[in-house]
């Protein structure tokens, strides 16, 4: 199948879009994307809001206009769209890179903007169209001839992957590959041979958007709908399935992913390797472990062939070379820089690349937005380790705080929100603390080692390379905010950050709780974080039985294991009567629902002074049982073999901390 070809146009608008019509207009699927209304006759066209829209579709020519900036999520779906044989055109305009990049204002933190910041990443940017194996030129090609693929007959990997599914159906099956695959033709196929058999199936994504392709050859192949659910129709509903098909699952939350795994005997978690929409890889080497803890038996296929343009096409190569390189482990360094910001980058283009692989990696839904992100943030610093003149840890540093009192009051009001700042907008705005914004935080948003290089040390001397430069530049904290889990939690706290605010509602990425970690620098930046962290505290408990009680008690303890010792007064000891409710409870015949609130504030208690600690099986039981979690109805779920078992496993919980 033929290559694409592809074009940048320097000249004025008004001569790139004569251009373009004049020599691509009689195609019925030429598109022009822009940010302005055009009065075009010849070819349809879209702003770049309806983009995504067009995921699935193909298109003969392309026009992208780039000229107010660059726009790595436009590029990266259009890339993908593009017949072989066909033409995508860069409309950069004059004096393209000396203009001010709108598109900046998006990466910039207050009080920065496009108009004051130049763009580090655009001279990358445009080192890439100009380097010799660059797929772009400047002479438009005269003709084209875009191809049709054939969608009638599976291709031998996709077949392979069918009859794979079929083969093991009591297997979760992953199946991952770079767009232009034939993923969506693959699964729609797969439903419709399942329907066809009888075999009672579903599909589900985290929008029906991004399945246009899946369902367009579905209805071709059965013209009956898909039989699709969404996602929390599909938790809410009791009905089982025999096959499961979660298409671009890397769009979906962890916790949704794990719940869907009771849905079927077999299920398919199919996303993109690379893309628009964040990293697969991340995803998949995550959710992986997730299953294998779970003893879940896991078939992994990829589709390695591309069917909507030839093999080895230059575009694709170009467009992997700059978002999406993977990261090599023999890789190695002259140079060691161990800090980079902005400008650094341009010196260093195989670190860049190796540290955001590693990003990728260790981050779930990492995208290609991020590169430029960490390129052109002037706010962040870039941190890294060596081993053997290997990179092996990034970490990426968000400088944050000092703002103006005016600013900070609004903040408080919740009448401004600037840009950027996020943990000192969220104390002030959410915790209420009116001098956070005083302070300079070096918020540490991502952290990441190497996988061989795990658990032995490098992520504690990264950031000790990290605090060192934070005293020296007179920082006040070290923080973090992350989705809580209680080994992310754990690794923190064994740094000696304290926990100073938990959010109130979900991360839709992550489908995990947002937790807010710092550390003082300096003796007095201690005494005040210890400060911050003891009004959460005081209202952590109370939250904990209002509006917390999903969190699951191992990350409750482990939370709650990040609180500064000391007495909490909000908290009463146990009453004698509570100690002797429970003793009845475990020793006698004293039913568990009328020990239930003398449970509750003992549990309490015990929190409180950190007598409770994640790692006991005993203790999360206990806690579980306490906030109305677990009951003797979860019995079988926690590995008990019936009720009985489940309450003398609680009474000796229970026993445990009654005994002196």
């Amino acid at each position: 199948m033929a290559h694409r070809h592809c074009v940048i146009s320097l000249s004025d608008w008004s001569s790139t879009l004569q251009q373009f019509e004049q020599r691509y207009g009689t195609f019925s699927d030429a598109l022009v994307i822009s940010h302005s209304t055009l009065p075009l006759t010849h070819v349809s066209q879209i702003n770049f809001n309806t983009l995504k829209r067009q995921l699935g579709n193909s298109y003969s020519a392309v026009l992208l206009d780039l000229s107010k900036g660059i726009n790595i999520t436009a590029l990266s779906i259009v890339a993908g769209t593009i017949r072989g044989g066909g033409v995508l055109a860069l409309h950069l305009g004059e004096d393209w890179l000396i203009k001010a990049d709108q598109e900046l204002d998006r990466y910039l933190p207050w009080p920065l903007n496009s108009q004051d910041t130049t763009s580090v990443y655009k001279t990358i940017f445009w080192q890439a169209l100009n380097q010799d194996s660059s797929p772009f030129q400047i002479e438009w090609p005269d003709s084209i001839q875009p191809l049709t693929y054939n969608t009638k007959c599976l291709t031998p990997e996709q077949e392979y992957f069918v009859d794979s599914v079929f083969l093991h159906p009591t297997t979760c099956h992953f199946l991952l590959a770079p767009r232009g695959r034939g993923k969506s033709f693959a699964l729609a196929e797969l439903i419709a041979r399942a329907q066809s058999r009888g075999i009672k199936s579903a599909c589900t994504a985290s929008s029906k958007l991004n399945m246009t392709s899946l369902l367009d050859h579905y209805q071709d192949l059965t013209e009956v709908p898909l039989p699709f659910k969404a996602p929390d129709a599909l938790l809410n509903d009791s009905e089982k399935y025999d096959l499961l098909v979660i298409d671009e699952a890397a769009s979906l939350p962890l916790p949704v992913l794990e719940s869907l795994i009771e849905k079927a005997e077999s299920i398919v978690f199919s996303s993109t390797d690379y893309g628009y929409e964040g990293s697969g890889k991340g995803f998949a080497i995550r959710f992986q472990r997730l299953l294998e803890n779970r003893k879940v038996s896991v078939l992994k296929h990829h589709f390695t062939h591309p069917i909507r343009w030839g093999v080895n096409d230059p575009l694709e190569n170009w467009l992997a070379q700059l978002l999406f390189k993977e990261y090599q482990t023999n890789e190695l360094s002259q140079a060691q820089p161990s800090q980079l910001c902005r400008e650094d980058w341009l010196s260093y283009p195989t670190i860049l690349d190796q540290a955001f692989s590693l990003l990728v990696n260790a981050h779930y839904q990492t995208s290609p937005e991020n590169k430029r992100w960490m390129v052109d943030d002037p706010s962040v610093k870039t941190y890294c380790l060596y081993h053997e003149k290997r990179l092996i840890g990034v970490a990426l540093v968000s400088v944050e705080g000092n703002l103006p009192n005016e600013l900070s009051q609004a903040v408080m009001e919740g009448t401004r929100r600037p840009r950027g700042h996020l943990l000192p907008q969220s104390l002030l705005a959410h915790e209420g603390i009116s001098e956070a914004a005083q302070y300079t935080y070096w918020r540490i948003s991502r952290i990441a080692i190497a996988s061989g290089y795990q658990r032995q040390g490098f992520g504690r001397r990264l950031l000790q390379l990290i605090e060192q430069d934070a005293l020296e530049n007179k920082a006040h904290f070290i923080a973090t905010s992350f989705a809580a889990t209680a080994d992310v939690i754990n690794f923190w706290r064994d740094y000696g950050l304290i926990t100073v605010r938990l959010g109130t509602g979900k991360d839709q990425a992550s489908g995990a709780y947002s937790l807010m970690m710092v550390k003082g620098l300096t003796p007095a930046m201690k005494s005040i974080s210890q400060d911050w962290s003891n009004l959460f505290k005081k209202d952590w408990l109370d939250t904990l039985t209002l509006s917390l009680r999903e969190l699951s008690p191992e990350l409750i303890l482990s939370i709650n294991a990040t609180f500064p010792m000391g007495e909490n007064p909000h908290i009463l000891k146990p009453s004698s009567k509570d100690v002797s409710d429970l003793a009845y409870f475990c020793n006698h015949h004293r039913p568990f629902d009328a020990i239930r609130p003398a449970l509750l504030r003992y549990c309490l208690f015990l929190m409180s002074q950190h007598y409770l600690v994640p790692e006991q099986l005993n203790d999360r039981l206990l806690l579980g049982c306490a906030i109305g979690q677990n009951s003797d109805k979860d019995a079988s779920k926690l590995g008990f073999s019936g009720k009985k078992e489940f309450y003398q496993q609680l009474k000796v919980a229970v026993s445990s901390h009654l005994s002196p």
